[in-house]
Formats: C-alpha cells, sequence, structure tokens
C-alpha cells in the first residue's frame, strides 16, 4: 500500500513539472541504463547485430547509444501522459493526414491503426478526441495489477476503450452494427512459445508473428492502416497514417502481417534508433519444418 501511494505521489509530482524538468530526468535515465545497469545490453547488442549486418561496429553503437536515449525519453513522455494538456499534444505529436481518418468515418469504414513499437506509441490515446470513430485498443495485460491499472488509465483517460485480444475479438462480434470502429493493435508482439503463428522475414530474421491482423481485419472488414512514426526532435513526433489495403478487400497476397512487417521495417530502416531494440523480439527460432518451407 505505501508503494503504491508513493508511486502515485511521484506521478503526480512529475506530472506538473514542466517538460523541460521530464527530459533532465530522461537524461539521468538514460546514464543508469546504459552505463550502470546495462540494461538488456546483451539483447539489445544481438538484435541490433542480427538486424543490420552490413553496419559496422562503430554504426551499431551508435545506434545503441541513441536507442537508450530514446527509450529514457519514451519512459518519462510515458509519464508526462498522465497528465498532458490537450494543447500538449497539438504541439508535441502531429497527425499530418488526419483527413484520411474522416473520409473512412464519413463513409462508415472500419478501421485498424496497426503501429509498430517505434517513436512513441503512448501519446496516441488521444487520437479518441480528433477522430468520429469507436476507438477500441488492444492490449496486454501486465502481471502486476497495480501497473496494469496505472496503464488502463493513463491510455484510456480520454474514451479510448481497452480490451485484452480474445475480449476485444468478442467485443468486434458483438457490436458488429456498431460502426465505424477504430481498432488500436500494435501487431508486432512476441506470440507465445509453440503457437502455431506465421512466421515472416523481418530485419533479415525469420520472425513469428500473430494471427491477429489478419483475423481482426476478417472481422471488420476495413482498411487497416500502418501508423509511420518520425520522431522529429526530443518530445515531437509526426504521424501519417498509411492504408495497407482497399476498403473491403480482405483475400490478399501478401496478406496483411506480411505487409504490416515490410511497412514496419520501412519505417525502422528509416532511423533505427528508435525501435524497441530492448524486447526479445525473435527469442524463438521457427521449426526446421518451418524453416524448409520458407525456403522452397
Amino acid at each position: 500500500m505505501r508503494m503504491r501511494l508513493s508511486i502515485r505521489l511521484m506521478i503526480l509530482f512529475l506530472t506538473i513539472m514542466p517538460f523541460r524538468f521530464f527530459y533532465g530526468i530522461s537524461t539521468f535515465v538514460y546514464f543508469i541504463m546504459n552505463y550502470i545497469l546495462g540494461y538488456r545490453k546483451e539483447v539489445v547488442c544481438e538484435n541490433l547485430r542480427n538486424a543490420f549486418p552490413e553496419k559496422s561496429k562503430t554504426e551499431l553503437k551508435y545506434i545503441k547509444r541513441e536507442f537508450y536515449k530514446h527509450l529514457a525519453d519514451y519512459l518519462v513522455e510515458a509519464v508526462a501522459n498522465f497528465h498532458m494538456k490537450i494543447s500538449d499534444f497539438d504541439a508535441r505529436y502531429k497527425l499530418t493526414n488526419l483527413e484520411i481518418l474522416d473520409k473512412y468515418a464519413s463513409e462508415g469504414v472500419n478501421v485498424i491503426l496497426a503501429p509498430g513499437h517505434y517513436g512513441n506509441w503512448e501519446w496516441v490515446s488521444y487520437l479518441v478526441l480528433k477522430i468520429n470513430f469507436t476507438c477500441v485498443a488492444i492490449y496486454k495485460e501486465q502481471s502486476n495489477k497495480f501497473v496494469d491499472d496505472l496503464i488502463l488509465h493513463s491510455r484510456g483517460k480520454y474514451g479510448l476503450l481497452l480490451y485484452q485480444y480474445h475480449d476485444a475479438y468478442k467485443y468486434l462480434l458483438n457490436n458488429q452494427e456498431t460502426a465505424p470502429l477504430c481498432l488500436y493493435f500494435a501487431a508486432d508482439q512476441r506470440p507465445a512459445k509453440n503457437a502455431k503463428v506465421p512466421w515472416v522475414n523481418f530485419l533479415n530474421q525469420p520472425t513469428a508473428a500473430f494471427r491477429g491482423l489478419d483475423n481482426l481485419h476478417r472481422k471488420t472488414k476495413g482498411v487497416v492502416l500502418y501508423v509511420h512514426n518520425r520522431k522529429i526532435k526530443r518530445g515531437f513526433y509526426e504521424v501519417e497514417f498509411r492504408p495497407l489495403n482497399k476498403p473491403g478487400e480482405v483475400d490478399m497476397i501478401p496478406d496483411l502481417t506480411t505487409r504490416y512487417f515490410k511497412a514496419l521495417e520501412d519505417n525502422i530502416k528509416e532511423d533505427p534508433r528508435f525501435y524497441l531494440w530492448s524486447h526479445n523480439r525473435w527469442k524463438f527460432t521457427p521449426s526446421p519444418e518451418v524453416a524448409m518451407n520458407d525456403e522452397t
């Protein structure tokens, strides 16, 4: 109880401070993660080496250092999300082609927004205030209920409905007459071990992928848009919504999962510093049968 109260008081204290104070904390957090703790250093280095075999050690070291700086920024920005003003979001999180969502909303077309863990994916919760959709986000429940409650509060404060994957699927089944829907799903998470999932080539590596994106699309029968994120400078981002299919298009070659990972890879290659390299994304490798099928 005391720990929870202390955390809440710390968050309250931090969120009333100006942004320049946040980035002072971020610099300190970066120093601790990179130089003292070496937070997931082995995972970060291995991921970068495998993703960019053509880059020199000096280049990879630079990307690693810049990644830790960005990760520290992301953490303090996630805390700032609790009490940011709309004017802060408007200034710092530019939605460059919002008119495409207005068009789909006016036509009654459901959309799935599919970002990656790139740039800042927390601040998108404020998108609810900008579009005429019923907005639903899929999230992964945290093992710590207190942390889970904090995330639900932070992401849902403007009216974003948050469900775990299977609950979101049930929501879609029970609300098919409620249109239009906007579903937010970061599809680059690692599926469970031994799950029967498709494998895609992503950043030079066979990568296990969720079936969820294609399955959800078959239920919504709308448009999937990759959320292309750019970090302009510290604390400032631009977001562009890029369609991966046409309205009503269901059976596609390549499929949506492949298209999504291609869009994410292109986003990462534009500037590799801002992807979540500390995530053990390639922990699992395909079985020999899967690998053989990929080669044929």
